[in-house]
């Protein structure tokens, strides 16, 4: 008897484990370029690291990866990590006005919104990956990617 109930509280305590893991169905629309809410991880966005991009990739003074927004738009694609990871947290600031959009691959798709020049602003991305798109509103802004909150 105490080794069905020994079992059925690891049974619960995996459950509640897999569960926190996944996060809820509100949380599936990940991603608001405003703020990550309840989806902070540990996991900073690094181009390279299960992440590609078609901007013009660059670094900072201080060794921080940079994109350029040369044409009218570019995008970053990261790709599916494991079930049992956190979402990608991407945190950036732009030195000029820039648009984002994300495509999470599952989820619903976020329309564009604007982010101010200079703004520290923050996206996340779910383990299953997505898209996140930069449109350039003036000139060609450079993003610089950040591996800390803001």
């Amino acid at each position: 008897m105490i080794i069905v109930l020994v079992a059925i509280a690891l049974i619960f305590v995996i459950a509640v484990g897999i569960g926190g893991c996944h996060g809820s169905a509100r949380r599936g629309d990940a991603g608001a370029a405003k703020g990550l809410k309840g989806l902070q991880g540990k996991h900073f966005l690094v181009i390279g690291d299960k992440a590609s991009t078609n901007c013009a990739i660059g670094q900072d003074r201080f060794g921080r990866q940079t994109l350029t927004v040369s044409s009218n738009s570019c995008a970053i694609v990261v790709g599916k990590r494991s079930s049992f990871r956190r979402p990608t947290r991407v945190v950036f600031f732009s030195n000029l006005p820039v648009s984002v959009s994300i495509d999470p691959v599952h989820g619903p798709h976020q329309d564009p919104q604007q982010v101010d020049a200079n703004d520290c602003s923050a996206a996340a991305i779910d383990h299953s990956g997505g898209t996140m798109t930069f449109s350039r509103v003036v000139g060609s802004p450079t993003i610089t990617l950040l591996r800390q909150s803001c």
